[in-house]
């Protein structure tokens, strides 16, 4: 009888909760998704920047616009506007891989005359510091039949002005400004009735 007992006391006796395998499995899974949390907080989550947040976060401290050449051909000259700008980060977190959308618009009309885009700053760019020069140009322009063709007809351009746009992996795009091109041609300097060349 003493023996049927200790056979019944091994069978009921419990194992310690460390030696079960079921704890063990329940364990690895509870890391396992652990890990995935927190991996899809740091890639996702963490990384998400808000449409204000972006805003907020980038500063246009300097700029300058010209119109350089797309094209030349014996017969014909293709320029177009260009945008060279700086950020500085202003905001908390380091920015990378923004892109920035520049939309030539007729300052009169409102009507488009081109976009460029670029994506850039792709090496941290940390709170408080400014960017390397960034370059964007448009597209389309103006044609004639030489750059000496633009400077006669300069008095007849329409007043051109630029929207920019930036946009991070997982914003939407924020109107950063809205700057003036200047009337001014890449490797051509032109001297004004009673402005004399500087020496």
């Amino acid at each position: 009888m003493s023996e049927n007992n200790d056979l019944f006391k091994e069978i009921t006796e419990k194992i310690p909760f460390y030696k079960r395998t079921k704890f063990w499995a329940s364990l690895l899974i509870f890391f396992i998704g652990l890990a995935l949390v927190l991996l899809f907080y740091k890639t996702v989550i963490q990384d998400t920047m808000s449409d204000k947040e972006v805003s907020e976060s980038i500063q246009i401290v300097w700029h300058d616009s010209i119109w350089v050449d797309k094209k030349v051909r014996p017969d014909e000259a293709i320029i177009v506007p260009a945008f060279t700008f700086k950020i500085k980060n202003t905001g908390s977190r380091p920015l990378q891989y923004i892109g920035f959308n520049c939309i030539f618009i007729f300052e009169e009309s409102g009507e488009n005359l081109t976009d460029g885009f670029v994506e850039t700053i792709k090496k941290p760019l940390l709170p408080g510091q400014v960017s390397e020069e960034i370059f964007v140009k448009g597209f389309f322009g103006y044609r004639a039949t030489s750059k000496a063709a633009f400077i006669k007809n300069m008095a007849n351009w329409k007043n051109i002005k630029m929207k920019i746009y930036a946009k991070t992996k997982n914003s939407g795009q924020v109107l950063l400004g809205v700057f003036p091109i200047q009337k001014k041609i890449s490797g051509i300097k032109i001297i004004y009735q009673d402005q004399e060349e500087s020496k």
